[in-house]
């Protein structure tokens, strides 16, 4: 798999994901959200087109 920049968009429901997790420095939702949500959105962009 070749790195390259990748623009992610998040939607509203997300950004108060993020910011939640933030508020409650939890690590196992940070984790779960970046394995759920960011991880696969990176994978897709990161797939030849």
């Amino acid at each position: 798999m070749n790195l390259k920049k990748v623009l992610l968009e998040l939607s509203v429901q997300d950004v108060q994901e993020i910011l939640a997790i933030d508020l409650d420095e939890d690590p196992e939702k940070a984790l779960a959200f970046i394995r759920e949500k960011l991880a696969k959105q990176v994978k897709k962009a990161l797939q030849p087109h």
